[in-house]
């Protein structure tokens, strides 16, 4: 009976039993945890692949080389594939690109990639209660060209960045103003005109005078410095040449009411002074001299690249057609003149003054891939000379303006609708009209330079 009443021994049989269901919780956190730790792995390949093949395939528009580009990226943080898409066998390695995306709110998005990665791992202590012990471990990602939240750039350090005068307007409502002048009136407005921006930022302050408005109102002041977000992009190069022709050959000149057809080729300079037409064939073009278009006829340059040493002058009342492709100029570049100007798909690089006016019907749209993607109009990092564009209503404008070093005069008659982002030293707004910019980067080419990649799953 003795024996019965005897409890010595139970905190020893309770410590064992309770081991045993720590050891089981023990167990349990250590897989947990590994698991964990596998997901975030998983995770991180996903990210890196679909920003590897986003960026890819935001400069190759290639869903071929922006998978590629997606694979390699995941195989460099430790997930190689070693099944086929779409998953089916859990025991297998997985990295599935689907370009546009296949699932989630994004799905079917142009210009978005999608990462669907799993890999099996191995648990510890599950491997007790399952048949493998295998736990397979997913993590999806998707990411794309997004739109940038500036359209306007005024970067000199001092004086007047940003300034407005008269009754017209300048609105910006899809995106941000950047002022980095230190100075009290860094931003200027005077008169009854009106700037409205998504926010307006500035290093030092502003000055208003007038009834004219800001919007928002007041502006945010002492903003650290906007960097310039071009810095790293690459300039042309202006290709030299000599033509060894005859001096008629290698100066074609149109100084009648005919018209003149020009090759591609090698010439020290071509105009047309008359009223008739002179068309250049698509194809390159060295010009060593001037290209000029002055008089009342009609100047059509075919599709290429035109390098030209001199100025490139348009002015009177002829009118002037440009072919897509890259246009650089040594000297200034002057587009003033009454008649139409067209072009899509061109951009300019000018070692000059550059003066533009759509007092015609004018219609410029920068070209929406390749090495100039989204570039409009570049001017030399090195050269302050002063740069105007003029628009009316019903005129086109669409691309970067890029001249860091720079005063630029943007001037608006009627309503102006533009679809700009402008990046300059310092901008004077003028005119009786109102500028719209819609913004380039928000609205019209997502992939230009100053669209950015965004995770957005």
């Amino acid at each position: 009976m003795r024996m019965r009443k005897d409890e010595s021994g139970q905190v020893l049989v309770l410590t064992v039993l309770c081991m045993t269901i720590l050891t089981g919780f023990l167990a349990l956190a250590i897989d947990v945890g590994l698991l964990f730790r596998a997901s975030r792995n998983m995770q991180i390949a996903a990210d890196a692949a679909v920003i590897a093949g986003a960026l890819d395939y935001k400069y190759n528009n290639s869903a071929t080389s922006a998978q590629a580009a997606a694979v390699a990226a995941a195989a460099a943080n430790g997930v190689t594939a070693t099944g086929t898409c779409p998953i089916s066998d859990m025991t297998k390695n997985y990295v599935c690109i689907n370009i546009p995306p296949t699932y989630g709110p994004n799905a079917g998005s142009a210009g978005y990639v999608e990462a669907l990665i799993s890999q099996p791992n191995q648990t510890i202590f599950m491997g007790m209660i399952r048949h493998s012990g295998l736990m397979d471990v997913g993590a999806r990602a998707v990411a794309g060209s997004g739109a940038g939240a500036g359209c306007l750039w005024a970067l000199a350090k001092s004086g007047k960045d940003v300034s407005l005068t008269g009754s017209g307007s300048i609105t910006a409502q899809n995106c941000n103003i950047y002022d980095d002048s230190s100075a009290s009136n860094a931003l200027t407005l005077t008169g009854s005109g009106s700037i409205t921006a998504k926010s307006i930022g500035i290093v030092g302050n502003f000055s208003k005078t007038g009834s004219g408005s800001l919007n928002p109102n007041p502006p945010t002041t002492g903003i650290a410095v906007a960097a310039d977000p071009l810095s790293s992009l690459s300039a042309p190069t202006i290709t030299g040449g000599t033509c060894t022709g005859t001096s008629a050959a290698c100066n074609p000149s149109n100084t009648g009411s005919g018209n003149l057809a020009v090759s591609a080729g090698t010439y020290t300079s071509i105009s047309n002074t008359g009223s008739g037409k002179v068309t250049l064939g698509a194809g390159n073009y060295v010009i060593t001299g001037d290209l000029k278009n002055t008089g009342s006829g009609s100047l059509i340059l075919g599709a290429g690249n035109y390098s030209i040493g001199g100025n490139f002058n348009s002015t009177g009342s002829s009118s002037i057609t440009l072919g897509a492709g890259l246009y650089t100029i040594g000297g200034n570049l002057n587009l003033t003149g009454s008649g139409s100007l067209t072009g899509v798909g061109v951009s300019f690089y000018t070692q000059g003054s550059t003066a533009v006016t759509g007092s015609g019907n004018m219609d410029l749209a920068a070209p929406t891939s390749g090495a100039e993607n989204g570039i409009l109009f570049f001017q030399s990092r090195t050269d302050s000379s002063a740069m105007s564009l003029t628009g009316s209503g019903g005129d086109v404008m669409q691309g970067i303006v890029y001249a860091p070093d720079a005063a630029l005069t943007l001037t608006g008659s009627g309503s102006f609708s533009a679809s700009l982002d402008v990046i300059v030293d310092s901008l004077s707004v003028t005119g009786s009209g109102s500028i719209t910019d819609t913004n380039y980067a928000v609205v019209t080419n997502t992939n230009s330079p100053l669209g950015k990649l965004v995770m957005v799953e």
